[in-house]
């Protein structure tokens, strides 16, 4: 990332306190519906660390933590029920804690960054998958001007989706599956 922007994994033990008091933050309360105690996510963030399926990572901004996102195999989640996914397909999944900085241009800005690094990564993969409430319109602005093409709205289990796709390249953009 450049500067002044810089990820790491996060560490169960040492992030745990400070993501749950993020995550209980009113906006994120309402955009993430994750208000956890920090005992549950350190347990999350062992888990994810262990396993396969995603990562979690915190994104900070001149030194301070500011953000908490989560790197997955969009094809091993449910969201794979309403595409033609491919294997090697990435999700991500972005709270920032600090609303001073939310809808500054920082998605747009660094998104191009993420991508690339994540694609150096895994050069396997053609597409990076979105997939917020329906509800949540910052989200949604933040991949519609960060370059991501829109798949519709879908009805899961648990919740309606905005689904979006940050494509390799316009040949990338998966089609969606009939329901």
């Amino acid at each position: 990332m450049p500067e002044p922007y810089a990820l790491r994994l996060a560490d169960p033990d040492a992030d745990a306190e400070m993501i749950a008091e993020w995550m209980n933050r009113p906006h994120l309360v309402e955009a993430w519906e994750y208000p956890w105690p920090a005992g549950r996510w350190r347990r999350y963030l062992h888990a994810q660390l262990a396993g396969s399926y995603s990562r979690p990572i915190i994104g900070s901004l001149t030194g301070r933590d500011a953000a908490y996102l989560e790197l997955y195999r969009a094809a091993k989640d449910s969201i794979a029920t309403r595409y033609e996914a491919d294997p090697y397909d990435l999700g991500l999944h972005i709270a920032i804690a600090d609303l001073t900085i939310v809808n500054t241009g920082i998605v747009r800005y660094l998104l191009p960054h993420f991508m690339a690094s994540a694609l150096s990564l895994e050069p396997r993969c053609r597409r990076m998958m979105f997939d917020p409430d329906h509800r949540n319109t910052m989200a949604r602005r933040a991949c519609e001007r960060g370059g991501c093409v829109f798949l519709g709205e879908h009805d899961m289990p648990n919740r309606r989706m905005a689904l979006y796709v940050l494509p390799r390249t316009p040949g990338d953009v998966p089609r969606l599956r009939e329901h």
